[in-house]
């Protein structure tokens, strides 16, 4: 391929992926609207749900007062209020999943078309020398197509996890509602009894979407920092996996940013990913150095470890272990250095040293 047409493959590809900034951009307004939207309607119903609340504490201790009817109907609206409520959350926790990765997606395409400027705009003015165009072109196009990939990898492994979970979540407590309804006119005590196992399966649901939220882009990465956000992440990871991680933290106390942190994060979350799904081991060591002007990353298991050549030469081992994901996020978006070693029996060290942005 020439030079020539490289250069309009590349205006190509930016033109694409800036479309799709647009739109993502567009989407993200929509999704804020939607989010502000909820929550006040998730006010409205918690209020509500409190004054039903109160005057049913008011039933209790009169109970004298009311006739059986004004009972049952105290009651059906209280239980109607509460799971109207804890639907509505459980909507407003999706949106704002959809908003977060939204985010996320909208930083990333953002560094993707950042570095394509760069390149094209090098290309255009001669920033590569006659004699290494060739060898350049060849790794430029090698580049943008595990860029590609690796979104789509990425965009495939999102939505496999939406539909196996939340979705599938979100139909069994629409069915279990629909029951509960059918039952309030027949068999109250059953209903209630349906009600209690729907509020149930209501808070695992929202307990397993608030962690795919959090492997989605963790809250506390913006709003604490990268340091926080890894201590919580390895301490969830150890217990999730029944692995002891033991994680060192040095030379860190400034905030870095925010996309170096969200590479770096998403750095460790692959490399430990690749821990709980591959290694069989029973230790995991997390190392972040920042001393002078770079960020040391090392994680190292005790697992049964691989072949490192035989897995670099098979590109579907390479995609199922997230390699190329961790060179790109290492080499190309921090501009550092990645290094993988291995061995049968002897564990696996993945290391990355980036260098850190002057303050």
């Amino acid at each position: 391929m020439s030079i020539e047409e490289l250069i309009q493959k590349l205006e190509g590809t930016l033109t694409t992926y800036r479309e799709d900034q647009e739109r993502s951009r567009r989407e993200l307004s929509e999704v804020e609207v939607l989010v502000r939207q909820s929550a006040i309607e998730v006010e409205k119903l918690a209020q509500r749900e409190l004054s039903v609340s109160n005057r049913v504490r008011d039933l209790e201790v009169n109970l004298e007062r009311y006739s059986k009817d004004e009972i049952k109907n105290f009651y059906t609206t209280s239980q109607e209020v509460q799971m109207r409520l804890q639907i509505m959350r459980g909507q407003l926790e999706q949106i704002q999943s959809r908003r977060d990765m939204l985010r996320t997606q909208q930083g990333q395409i953002a560094n993707v078309v950042g570095l394509l400027s760069d390149l094209l705009e090098a290309m255009q003015t001669g920033g590569f020398s006659t004699e290494a165009q060739n060898q350049n072109g060849l790794d430029t196009e090698a580049m943008i197509a595990n860029i590609i990939q690796s979104q789509e990898s990425e965009r495939l492994r999102l939505s496999l996890q939406m539909h196996d979970g939340p979705a599938q979540s979100m139909s069994n407590l629409v069915l279990r509602a629909e029951i509960c309804y059918r039952l309030i006119d027949h068999d109250l005590e059953q209903a209630r009894s349906e009600l209690n196992a729907l509020k149930n399966a209501i808070n695992t649901t929202l307990q397993d979407t608030r962690k795919l939220i959090f492997d989605l882009r963790p809250m506390t990465l913006d709003d604490l920092g990268l340091v926080p956000t890894v201590r919580r992440y390895t301490t969830q990871f150890g217990e999730k996996n029944k692995l002891e991680v033991n994680l060192m933290i040095q030379n860190l106390e400034q905030r870095l940013p925010n996309h170096y942190e969200v590479m770096i994060f998403r750095f460790i979350q692959e490399a430990l990913n690749n821990v709980a799904r591959h290694a069989n081991a029973n230790q995991v060591r997390v190392l972040l150095d920042g001393s002078g002007h770079t960020l040391q990353i090392i994680i190292e298991d005790d697992g049964q470890g691989f072949h490192v050549s035989d897995t670099l030469e098979n590109a579907r081992a390479r995609r199922c272990m997230g390699i190329a994901n961790m060179r790109q996020q290492a080499e190309v978006l921090l501009r550092g250095e990645f290094g993988l070693e291995s061995a049968i029996n002897r564990g696996t060290r993945v290391a990355a040293n980036i260098p850190l942005p002057m303050t």
